[in-house]
């Protein structure tokens, strides 16, 4: 018999026993209890039967209490653990309202300012994340996350509507398959530079064996040929001097892919140069994204502090070095240059770049109110201005 059942049967016959029993066997019970009186006797047992209910009612819905609580701890920790980022966003303004622990550690360590953050901002391109599709049962694929270290993540995800504290909620699970995106980065990386390797080995070996090596046979059998003369002819000379002619070309062409080559091996050695801090404070999480994969081309060896709230940014400087500052004019917090000002204030000296996106006559001339400052960087920085200020 199923609980559900059982439990109704043994209250219906508790609740009957307990009206039916007492009306057929009222005389005996008020002659046992010293009764006279039927109404009496009958209020007794409405306040003992009521009493009853009212404390079985109360361990009763104490112990649901419990046991949801229990099973609410038992899924928390389910949901916290999960092998999968997963947030919990509101179906009206899209605000997130909660992560797990594995979203947090890799996206934000914005737990104490759940409720503030768009779900959106995560993301390389937002618009790509369509809410009236995610509010049922969706799932939108090759979408590119940024995490908290500024690097796209690949990721698929997975909607779906429910209940969160009595309100309608989306519940959106992400799958990461960037390492499988990165593996196949890099064995193209490694396939396009055997392909290059290769066609290097086929010309050297092309030009040695079908260019040097006829032109040194030629010159050894003229040699071969005039060796038993006293003189040598003048057509013979030049002969030689066209043979000679002919493999200095050669070898000039194998030093000219010896020479790729070298340069090559120089931008490999590029890569150890000295190391510089850089700090970005930029409000635009892209941005960041953009500038941390070009500067880590160019040196890898750089390191590299972003910061989107300028604050943070501040706190960040009163107790480190940096060489260069990167600072975006236009923020929501405040102005570039309310930044300088504070920066001036608590005694911060470096040499500061503004970022923006538009070059303003206006800002030229603020900028020369401040002697930290050593010029403009547009968005987004290009491969040639980032080699001028390193």
């Amino acid at each position: 018999m199923k609980p559900e059942i059982s439990c109704s049967l043994k209250y219906g016959l508790f609740a009957g026993a307990s009206f039916l029993l007492p009306a057929i066997y009222h005389v005996p019970l008020m002659n046992f209890l010293g009764l006279t009186s039927v109404h009496v006797f009958f209020i007794g047992l409405t306040a003992i039967i009521t009493l009853f209910v009212i404390v079985h009612a109360y361990y009763t819905s104490l112990r649901y209490e419990r046991l949801e609580d229990k099973l609410e701890k038992r899924y928390r920790l389910i949901f916290e653990k999960l092998p999968n980022c997963v947030w919990v966003i509101a179906d009206d303004n899209f605000r997130i309202l909660t992560a797990n622990e594995l979203a947090l550690e890799k996206y934000s360590s914005f737990s104490k300012r759940f409720g503030d953050k768009l779900f959106t901002s995560l993301f390389q391109e937002p618009e790509k994340v369509k809410f009236e599709l995610i509010r049922q049962p969706y799932t939108i694929r090759n979408l590119v996350m940024i995490d908290k270290n500024y690097d796209p993540r690949h990721v698929d995800l997975f909607s779906m509507p429910f209940l969160y504290d009595g309100k309608d909620c989306v519940m959106v699970l992400a799958v990461d398959h960037s390492e499988i995106h990165h593996s196949l980065h890099e064995n193209m990386l490694l396939n396009d530079s055997l392909k290059e390797q290769n066609k290097r080995l086929r010309e050297f070996s092309f030009v040695h064996s079908h260019h040097i090596r006829s032109h040194l046979a030629n010159i050894l059998g003229i040699i071969n040929l005039t060796g038993d003369q006293d003189t040598i002819s003048r057509e013979v000379l030049n002969m030689l001097r066209t043979s000679a002619k002919k493999l200095d070309k050669e070898i000039k062409k194998v030093n000219q892919i010896l020479m790729e080559q070298s340069d090559i091996n120089a931008n490999e050695t590029r890569r150890s140069q000295p190391s510089k801090v850089i700090i970005f404070v930029d409000d635009d999480k892209v941005q960041h994204m953009i500038n941390k994969r070009i500067l880590l081309k160019i040196n890898p060896n750089l390191e590299l502090v972003f910061f989107e709230n300028p604050y943070d940014a501040l706190s960040w400087l009163e107790k480190n070095m940096a060489d260069i500052l990167l600072l975006d004019i236009n923020m929501p917090e405040m102005e570039g240059w309310d930044f300088l000002k504070l920066m001036e204030e608590r005694g911060i000296k470096m040499e500061v770049k503004m970022l923006t996106s538009s070059l303003d006559p206006m800002d030229i001339e603020k900028s020369y109110g401040f002697d930290m400052v050593s010029g403009f960087l547009v968005k987004p920085l290009r491969k040639e201005v980032i080699d001028e200020f390193l």
